[in-house]
């Protein structure tokens, strides 16, 4: 599962014109006991965000375009929600954040301002509970959070149902059920039924009636 996630965020990142390095953990930080998630470096190609609006904590489609240099972790987690109790019980979430990865983006890219962006799953529905989930990630030094449903709503926009995105899998799947309208707007919900039929409450029983004598 880590491998598509990572091919996944790192397709929308190249979709939206961005140059992306995946960091591949070495066996030196390993031994000093560096937990890598999953990193990519990534930067705007050509494009200078200098004088755009700068994006709040959560990004969408439109603020992912006011990023000019990021480092990038994956912690996606598809089976879980990010409740504010999830972010207190995993400090690990806080790692894209620490000095570590910092000295990793400034051997990237110098003395260039570099921000920090952490990948969900997904934040929890309430405003409340999401307001309180994004204050405990900033607090841990992430200055912004991008859900996966946001992601793969944007990459849906982007995709041409009618062009060929053969040499990415994941690019090529997604257009394939965009091509057959198998999913509905950028709501990522499917047409065809996932649940099973329901059962019926007095299913039909073949009841033997006796023939009257003749």
């Amino acid at each position: 599962m880590s491998e598509i996630n990572i091919q996944l965020v790192r397709e929308f990142f190249e979709l939206n014109r961005f140059r992306v390095l995946t960091h591949w953990q070495h066996d030196e930080e390993r031994r000093h006991g560096v937990e890598s998630g999953l990193l990519l470096f990534v930067e705007q190609v050509g494009q200078e965000t200098e004088g755009r609006e700068a994006p709040g904590v959560l990004l969408d489609q439109r603020s992912v375009q006011g990023l000019q240099r990021a480092v990038v972790e994956v912690r996606a987690w598809h089976g879980d929600k990010f409740y504010p109790s999830v972010v207190e019980s995993s400090p690990v979430l806080g790692h894209v954040a620490s000095k570590e990865v910092r000295a990793l983006a400034a051997s990237v890219f110098g003395e260039q301002s570099v921000v920090s962006v952490l990948v969900i799953s997904e934040l929890p529905g309430k405003a409340k509970l999401r307001t309180r989930t994004l204050e405990l990630i900033q607090a841990m030094g992430v200055e912004h959070v991008l859900e996966f449903s946001t992601m793969l709503a944007s990459m849906l926009e982007k995709l041409s149902p009618q062009s060929n995105y053969a040499p990415s899998q994941t690019l090529q799947t997604l257009r394939l059920l965009k091509r057959y309208d198998l999913v509905q707007h950028q709501q990522l919900e499917f047409r065809f039924p996932l649940d099973p039929a329901p059962a019926l409450l007095n299913p039909p029983v073949d009841v033997a009636v006796d023939e009257p004598d003749d």
